[in-house]
């Protein structure tokens, strides 16, 4: 394993999004206090290649479909073979100064007017500069690079960081130091253009693309030697004996096919497939582990990587395509919006003091009316506190008085004696009890019923209850058809 260190991570959702000349892939990470993990993943090929847009909107649709993106950090890459790149030297250390002379540097060298393009660049630390940077400068046209982030848009994707495809492979594993030796190379293989990043002294020295058909029966050829002619260029313009000790590929043009044998034969280096997750302590969350394949997600997955180890590198959301730029564009619209909201919540507000202000009202009248019934019920009463608490007190007290206790003196429930004296006297009895008194001794019950024979039936079945010492029939008169009776049960 590289033993990859995250120092710099950050929370929260990363969504890397790669898109080439025939598929998109995508990985979402997330990342908290429980660590780093893959929360869904997905590679779509392109159909319709004639139609890149079409085709490219054809596969976001699919992946937003499977994946929920909403609120993820983005970073995205544009096809390497859409981007020019040069090796140049300014008489400057500052960035900024190196960005204002760059098109100006460049302008003879492309085929295109410098207005048209959004450049970058990278600088190439080497002890010998002295009075210059190397630089490693990237150019896309602007046409190109609008159309792209439109089609992103129309899906809610707005990424924060637009790089090259199979570049951050490269950087991410230029940064750990135990993968590479002195010199390296790094391939990024597709099924109609490749992509080559040379290393020396741990950073990327040159980038070069490059049209190769390698699902044909000859592209292992094809593509070997545009990685020596990669080489011849590399010792040309650094004027270096350049011979990397290790060639790392990957990419979906791979797709599986084992060409490594073939590969170092052909090229007389050791070459060696690249699988980051398995060279990462990140797992993959909700799939099956024969769902990730590596040469398809390997340039997505390193999106999101470089992301998390804070690592800085060719950007081209800059100039016209800054965040910056478009918060500028764009701030009239918010101020406006910002107005507005601000307008609807001082209503929200207010309305929330009025409700306030109208239910502490109410509160205050109700406090008088419960002061006033009070005064009025115990007038002896002079000293007034809290009367809601002062009145619960007073009717406790009128309770024991009047024989209404809740409970007796032998700690027995009234609601225990009234379920036990429901239970005992059955449905089939024709009694109605109209009167129920408990005291601290005993229990008076009165009630009427169909005959004197049901009094006493009443009466045996009240004395199988524990709680009652002695029941008596108090009395038990003919009113009518109907006998008026009185018990009483000792407790």
């Amino acid at each position: 394993m590289y033993g990859f260190n995250f120092t710099n991570k950050i929370s929260g959702k990363i969504l890397g999004l790669d898109i080439r000349y025939d598929a998109v892939s995508a990985v979402l990470v997330k990342s908290d206090i429980k660590g780093n993990r893959i929360e869904a993943h997905a590679y779509v090929p392109i159909s319709n290649k004639k139609d890149s847009d079409s085709g490219i909107s054809s596969c976001l649709k699919i992946i937003t479909e499977k994946m929920d993106v909403t609120g993820s950090f983005c970073v995205a890459s544009f096809p390497a073979e859409l981007i020019s790149y040069r090796n140049i030297q300014v008489p400057f250390k500052e960035r900024k100064k190196i960005s204002q002379v760059l098109p100006f540097e460049l302008e003879t060298t492309l085929p295109f007017s410098v207005d048209r393009l959004i450049i970058d660049f990278q600088t190439v630390k080497k002890p010998d500069n002295v009075n210059h940077t190397d630089i490693i400068a990237a150019a896309v046209e602007k046409s190109r690079l609008q159309s792209y982030l439109e089609t992103l848009g129309s899906f809610n994707i707005d990424p924060e960081i637009l790089t090259v495809g199979g570049y951050p492979v490269a950087l991410y594993m230029s940064d750990v130091s135990s993968v590479f030796s002195e010199n390296a190379l790094v391939v990024d293989v597709g099924y109609k253009n490749s992509a080559v990043f040379a290393f020396s002294e741990g950073q990327i020295y040159l980038i070069r693309a490059f049209s190769s058909d390698f699902a044909d029966a000859s592209g292992i050829e094809s593509l070997c030697a545009d990685i020596e002619r990669t080489l011849l260029v590399f010792e040309e313009n650094f004027n270096l004996n350049f011979r990397p000790d290790c060639v790392f590929i990957t990419g979906c043009g791979l797709d599986g096919r084992r060409c490594e044998e073939d590969m170092a034969k052909i090229l007389g280096l050791s070459v060696k497939r690249t699988d980051l997750v398995f060279d990462s302590d990140i797992t993959i969350q909700n799939y099956p582990d024969d769902s990730w394949n590596p040469d398809r997600m390997n340039n997505a997955f390193a999106l999101a990587l470089i992301e998390m180890a804070g690592l800085k590198g060719l950007n081209f959301r800059k100039g016209d395509f800054s965040l910056t730029k478009q918060w500028l564009e764009h701030k009239k619209s918010l101020i406006k919006t910002g107005i507005l909201a601000g307008i609807v919540l001082a209503f929200v507000c207010f309305n929330i003091f009025l409700d306030s202000y109208y239910t502490g009202k109410k509160l205050t009248l109700l406090d008088q009316q419960i002061t006033q019934i009070f005064k009025t019920t115990f007038p002896d009463v002079k000293r007034i506190v809290d009367p809601l608490q002062q009145m619960r007190v007073k009717l406790k007290e009128i309770q024991k008085q009047t024989g209404f206790a809740m409970e007796t003196g032998k700690n027995i429930r009234a609601i225990d004696i009234l379920n036990n004296i429901s239970k005992v006297i059955p449905k089939e009895i024709d009694v109605e009890l109209n009167r129920l008194v408990i005291g601290l001794e005993n229990v008076l019950v009165s009630g009427e019923t169909d005959t004197f024979n049901s009094v006493d039936d009443i009466k045996g079945r009240l004395e199988q209850l524990e709680y009652f010492k002695n029941v008596i029939i108090s009395s038990a008169n003919m009113d009518g058809d109907r006998i008026n009776f009185k018990l009483k049960m000792d407790l």
